[in-house]
């Protein structure tokens, strides 16, 4: 038989690729992937950066508005309880004028729409704008009360037109300086270890402080290389802009606290700062031991200064008052106006029953110099002031109070008595 013609069979092939495509070398390779390194490094630097002083602009921004409709809470208090619609908006436009303010509602108890307030060449429309569903940015809400009843409530929508060219100034920038730091990249290769990758670290690791610490006096050091030196500039430029908003933000926020806690006529401390101290002294000295003092004035005949000579004269009288007051106490010593012509006095410890009288009679001898009104005419101020020691007479604020405002009542009453004529000379 004759032999069977076979075939051999073929020996499998690798794949391979197209051999005319040069295959990449190390540089080429080191090139990409340090390119992808540092493009990823700016982007989560630059968000970073983006993120905190977003989150930071907001809850600072957030804080303002707290405070602006605080503040304008106790402006239109007055205003609400006499049913004044045009003091009330008058009272609104004074405050939310003088910060970013896009829109003032004000509400009575019963969620009745009382007056609505915007910027002048702005509709006072409540429906949010697209910043404001973007930013997230929470209303400011301060209720409004009336001794102890509720009457009303105020709630203020910020402008967020900063925080929105913010957001586009910083990307712009972000982009820019994405952009210069690819290039340098690809020109300086050898050298990205040391003059790319390490400077965006350092960028990485000041906007990861500046997050966390809220360190903003915090800079990025120059670089060997112009295009990152650029970029290190302009982040340099962004922290100082956000340092000085940051700064802007805490002098408003103080300003707007101090409106919140001081009498705007006498610039003494108001009801609601004496209460704080007040509760403030009594935990201190119940940890320490040493006693303090609390002197409760109210001015004689006020009405009638009021009545005789105007308001004018009675607003001038209560800062005669205010400034003695202030002139015959100790600088760590606090004075307060309580409303309307009652003041109050925080003695700090070191103190006994003779001191309390000696400051009652410093006091007294303060009230015997006249006060000269704008018309040429003076009143002589006179007051009625009552005291308090702690622990001797009360064991808690409100004893104190009681028993410094039972002593000043007793000594009205003997006033009273003493003179048949108020002790009043025009």
């Amino acid at each position: 038989m004759p032999a069977r013609e076979t075939t051999p069979m073929p020996l499998p092939v690798a794949p391979h690729t197209n051999p005319a495509a040069p295959l990449p070398t190390i540089r080429q390779t080191l090139a990409r992937v340090h390119r992808r390194l540092v493009l990823l490094a700016v982007l989560l630097s630059g968000a970073l950066l983006m993120a905190s002083g977003f989150f930071i602009i907001r809850e600072y921004f957030e804080r303002n508005l707290t405070l602006v409709a605080r503040t304008i809470g106790y402006t239109v208090e007055p205003a609400i309880v006499f049913g004044d619609p045009e003091a009330i908006r008058e009272s609104m436009g004074s405050v939310a004028g003088m910060h970013d303010v896009r829109q003032v509602e004000l509400r009575d108890a019963a969620g009745r729409l009382l007056a609505r307030w915007a910027p002048p060449g702005k509709s006072e429309s409540g429906t949010p704008t697209l910043a404001d569903r973007l930013l997230e940015i929470a209303p400011g809400r301060e209720t409004i009360r009336h001794g102890s009843e509720r009457i009303g409530e105020v709630r203020v929508i910020g402008d967020t037109r900063l925080m929105a060219n913010y957001l586009l100034t910083g990307a712009l920038i972000s982009l820019s300086c994405l952009g210069i730091t690819v290039i340098a990249s690809r020109l300086l290769m050898r050298r990205m270890e040391e003059d790319v990758v390490r400077p965006l670290a350092r960028i990485a690791s000041v906007a990861h402080t500046v997050r966390r610490h809220r360190a903003f006096g915090l800079r990025v050091p120059h670089s060997a290389i112009a295009e990152i030196d650029t970029f290190s500039t302009d982040f340099n430029a962004l922290l100082a802009e956000l340092q000085g908003w940051h700064t802007s933000l805490t002098r408003e926020k103080d300003q707007l606290a101090h409106q919140a806690t001081h009498d705007s006529l006498t610039a003494l401390g108001n009801r609601a700062l004496f209460e704080h101290r007040l509760g403030e002294r009594v935990d201190e000295t119940v940890r320490s031991g040493a006693p303090f003092g609390l002197l409760y004035l109210d001015a004689d005949f006020f009405k009638q200064v009021n009545d005789t000579h105007g308001h004018l004269a009675g607003d001038a009288l209560l800062v005669g008052i205010a400034a003695r007051i202030r002139a015959c106490i100790r600088q760590h010593d606090q004075a307060f106006r309580l409303g309307g012509d009652e003041f109050a006095v925080i003695l700090t410890p070191a103190l006994d029953r003779a001191r309390l009288d000696a400051v009652i009679r410093r006091i007294e001898l303060a009230m015997d110099e006249p006060v000269e009104l704008a018309s040429g005419e003076v009143i002589r101020p006179s007051l009625s002031i009552g005291a308090a020691i702690y622990p001797d007479d009360g064991i808690s604020p409100q004893d104190l109070l009681r028993r410094a405002d039972e002593a000043m009542y007793q000594h009205k009453l003997r006033k009273r008595g003493d003179f048949s004529n108020p002790d009043i000379h025009a």
